[in-house]
């Protein structure tokens, strides 16, 4: 699968099978649906296997993932809750990246997206980074 490194024009077309593991791993904690403790820890194995530090990782649910997912959880009736597919996962993503370049140069109304992408997935973040950080 050819995916779009966020930070590289030049890797375009690259595979990054690790990046696309963390993307799906971490797409879960957008799902529709309450993660109970033996998920949070197939997440935080998951995440582990890519190779990616813990702040490497906060940094791809922050600003890849969070802003492509986030509103799947305000979705009337209701979101995804089986899993994003992940064909969406890698055309979407990189997709919200470009889109917001301009306003990331402002570091003000970053912490704020940020905030306002990750305030319903926080919590069981912080449950994966607890496990992670063993």
């Amino acid at each position: 699968m050819k995916l779009l490194h966020p930070r590289n024009k030049r890797t375009r077309g690259a595979t990054d099978p690790a990046r696309l593991a963390a993307w799906r791993a971490l797409s879960e904690l957008f799902l529709d649906t309450e993660l109970d403790d033996g998920e949070i820890a197939v997440i935080a194995r998951e995440l582990r296997s890519t190779g990616f530090s813990v702040a490497e990782l906060e940094r791809i649910y922050e600003e890849e993932v969070a802003p492509a997912c986030w509103c799947n959880l305000l979705a009337v009736p209701g979101g995804v809750w089986t899993g994003f597919n992940e064909r969406w996962l890698v055309e979407t993503i990189p997709q919200y990246q470009q889109r917001s370049r301009f306003l990331d140069a402002l570091p003000f109304l970053r912490r704020l997206r940020i905030r306002r992408w990750t305030r319903l997935s926080r919590t069981d973040w912080e449950r994966v980074k607890h496990l992670l950080a063993r």
